[in-house]
Parts: C-alpha cells; sequence; structure tokens
C-alpha cells in the first residue's frame, strides 16, 4: 500500500519573491484593501511504496531541506494548512523536469527504490484582512492574474 509524505518547506530569512508578490498585488493591482500579507513555501508530495514513512521523511528532508534557511512540517496521507490564510497550490500541468530529478535522485543517488513519485508545487498563503467569501473569489482572481502561468501552470484553493 503506497503512502503519501507531504513536506511544506518555507523560509525562515525573508523571501524576496513573496515580497514582490504582495507589493506588486497592493500597489499595481489595487488588492490593498483585502489583501494583508503573501507568503510562499514549497511543497513536495512524495509517493512511497513501503517503509516508515516517518523514518523516509527525515531521509527527504535532509535532502530537501536547506536547514540553515528554511523550516519544514511532515504529513503523511494528509495536508494541513493553518486557519489565518487562503493557501493557493501552483503546480505545473505539464511534465516536470525537477520533479522528475528529484524522484532519480531520491531513487538511484540515495537508494530509495521504494519511492514512486514525486510531485512539486508552489504554495501561495494569502493573508486577508478578512476570510468571507470575498477572500475566495479575490484569490482565486489573484491565481489566474499574477500566480500562474495559464500555458503551463494550474491552480487549487486549498481547502482547510
Amino acid at each position: 500500500m503506497s503512502q503519501k509524505i507531504n513536506l511544506r518547506v518555507w523560509l525562515k530569512i525573508p523571501d524576496a519573491e513573496a515580497a514582490t508578490v504582495k507589493n506588486t498585488l497592493i500597489r499595481r493591482l489595487g488588492y490593498g484593501h483585502i489583501l494583508s500579507d503573501v507568503k510562499k513555501e514549497r511543497l513536495f508530495s512524495i509517493e512511497v511504496d513501503g517503509g516508515d514513512p516517518l523514518e523516509l521523511a527525515k531521509s527527504f528532508a535532509k535532502e530537501l531541506v536547506n536547514e540553515n534557511k528554511e523550516s519544514h512540517k511532515v504529513y503523511v496521507d494528509a495536508l494541513d494548512y493553518e486557519e489565518d490564510y487562503v493557501p493557493v497550490k501552483v503546480a505545473l500541468h505539464i511534465e516536470d523536469g525537477e520533479a522528475i530529478s528529484i524522484r532519480e535522485r531520491l531513487r538511484r543517488r540515495l537508494g530509495f527504490s521504494n519511492v514512486v513519485d514525486v510531485e512539486k508545487a508552489t504554495v501561495w498563503k494569502l493573508y486577508f484582512k478578512t476570510l468571507r467569501p470575498e477572500a475566495q473569489i479575490a484569490a482565486r482572481e489573484i491565481a489566474e492574474k499574477l500566480l500562474i502561468n495559464p500555458h503551463k501552470d494550474s491552480y487549487e484553493i486549498l481547502s482547510r
């Protein structure tokens, strides 16, 4: 029976890309009345067939997380987000060369033959001044206007 290890990774240091996105949304696209902050994290979803998923997650984190500047959290067969923002998951809907490279590195170089697949995504954490339905509508607009390239990306507003 395969299991999915979800590894959430975010910067401990200031994130220039997230700051740029925040400034663009507030100053240029007019979301200042509803948006208060933007943060970003990487999401690795690693499907494994066999083995202790928590032990495997520790090994994967050593390979995929730079402990000097990043923090991480692990979930097995689940994925939870905090309540104070709207998480927007952006992933390639075309073949993801980086995810394939990570899968092959885990399998071949590091010997984790039980790694079935790896998916990689970016989760944009949109902090709104209100989490009423307007925030969901704004999150969808923001994803479509700025966060994705429709030729290669898809997005999902993650439920909490």
